[in-house]
Formats: structure tokens, sequence, C-alpha cells
């Protein structure tokens, strides 16, 4: 099994600008051949952009790749694509990247910093499986503040390699940052609205004539994309509920967690958001007679 360690940085190590550009020059001077000299760019510039992503993990927390498929095709695929020119690690820094600025949100542009309590994460394992687990993405912690994200085979099979293994990343990630003590239901479709933020810039309309199993607490259904878009019309009605509820979820849950969160009763805006899905199936019924 392959394991790529990232750690944390001691002290840097990539040549001062000059030095390099010394180095290139002399390269070039040197050679008589533009094929080598192609060649050796393409060196350093992969070289430089493993020494940019250990930097940047060592900002945070350690990032490992591991290829738990290596003979089988997909394997082989993910070893290519995304193991060899450490596209894995980079994915899973701009994940992280984003669903960090949905959670917890820049508020001091000097320092670079958030007021809200950031959940601990030391490091984050990306493993390709080496059969297919029941969801394209599961995340698990064997270890406190150590999170593994195991990727099924399958996503080296789809038409769209990139946007299947970014989607699938994107959800692992939400759930390394998310804290978890909530119901699934509330979880996953947390996960689905910071996903659907991150894939089409804000939550798919496809689940917005969806009528909810449970017209009691909007959030309290079985489908993610419904609960997404019940949490889309909040934030829309309450700027900042998702970073609250979020922390809420990091202490003991009650009933009246998502209720503070809002800072009022959810059923209020429950009963708002259900008279607006009614309306519109109605008017798309009238429309398709």
């Amino acid at each position: 099994m392959e394991d790529q360690h990232l750690h944390l940085l001691l002290r840097p190590f990539l040549p001062s600008t000059n030095s390099f550009f010394y180095v290139i020059n002399k390269i070039k001077f040197t050679s008589s051949d533009p094929k080598i000299v192609l060649r050796l760019f393409l060196v350093a510039f992969i070289g430089i952009l493993s020494i940019w992503a250990n930097h940047e993990a060592s900002k945070g927390f350690e990032i490992h790749i591991e290829n738990g498929a290596t003979i089988s095709p997909a394997g082989c695929r993910f070893q290519l694509l995304y193991v060899s020119n450490d596209k894995a690690t980079r994915l899973v820094l701009t994940t992280s990247k984003f669903v960090e600025t949905i959670l917890y949100p820049i508020t001091n542009t000097n320092t670079n910093s958030t007021s809200l309590p950031k959940k601990q994460v030391n490091r984050v394992t990306l493993r390709l499986a080496g059969r297919n687990p029941t969801h394209t993405v599961t995340v698990e912690s064997l270890k406190e503040h150590d999170f593994v994200l195991n990727l099924s085979p399958s996503l080296m099979e789809e038409a769209n390699i990139d946007q299947a293994m970014s989607r699938a990343v994107q959800q692992g990630m939400a759930r390394v940052w998310l804290y978890d003590n909530a119901p699934n239901f509330l979880i996953n479709g947390m996960v689905e609205y910071i996903s659907s933020l991150a894939e089409f810039g804000g939550v798919s309309d496809s689940g917005s004539t969806v009528l909810l199993e449970n017209d009691d607490n909007c959030w309290e259904d079985e489908n993610p994309r419904t609960v997404a878009h019940f949490l889309n019309y909040c934030e829309e009605h309450k700027k900042g509920f998702i970073q609250r509820l979020n922390q809420a979820m990091e202490g003991r849950w009650h009933d009246r967690t998502v209720d503070n969160a809002l800072g009022v009763p959810a059923q209020h805006l429950c009963t708002s958001y259900m008279s607006r899905k009614y309306l519109l199936v109605e008017s798309l019924e009238s429309t398709s007679i």
C-alpha cells in the first residue's frame, strides 16, 4: 500500500529565487536539446507544486494519501491521476478551505483568523478503498482529531472523474469540519448544503418541489437535499445560521438546538417555508394542465 506522508515543515527548503533561476539558466545554456530543457522545466514545476502543497498542509493538518487498490485498474488510475502529481493533496486542501470558509468565516482580515472556535483537525488521510463501500465516500475517526476519507474505487469509472472526485472529497471534508453532536439527517443535510454551494454556487433547485415527510420539523427529513433546501431558506432569513448551528452541534444536542441557532422557533420558518413550497407545487401543476 502506498502512503505519501506530508509532514509539518520544520524549516523552509525551497531555494531562493535567484539561485533557482541561476540553475535554470545554466540548464538552458549548457543543453542544446530543447526536449531535455522542457523535461527539466516540467520536473522543476512539479517539484515546486509539491513544495507548495507541503507548505499549505503545514499551516493546518497533515495530509496522507493511501492507495488501497494498487493492483486494480481503479488503483492504477488513481495513482496516475491523483497520487503521482500530488493532485489528491491539492484536492484535500482546496475542498477543506471551502468548508472552512463556510463554517468558520474570517472575521479579522489583519490576522486572517476567525472568532469562532474551530474544530481541531490534526491529520486527514485520503484513501482509495480496496473495495466499494456503501457510499462514494465515508469518513471515520479511529483516533481523536485524525480522520480517514475512504473513497469508492467506482469513482475511477465515472465519465467525469474529476467532477466525481471533487464532490466526494468535498462531502468528506464537510463531515471532517462539521461538529457531529446532532441527528444524522441534519448532518447529512448540512453536508449536502455545503457540497451544493461548492458545486453549483447555491443549493440545487432539483428538490425545491419535493414535499417534506415531516411538516413539524422541516430539518427532520431522510432526504439530504430536502433538508439542505430548508437550511438554505433559514440562512437566507437569518444570516450566520449555518455557523451558529455548527457551533451548537459541538455541545450536547437538545430539542431546541435549531431554535437557538435561528433565534426564533424553527416552526415559524418551517410554516412559511412549507407555504411557499405548496404554492410552488400548485403553480407548476396548473401550468402543466
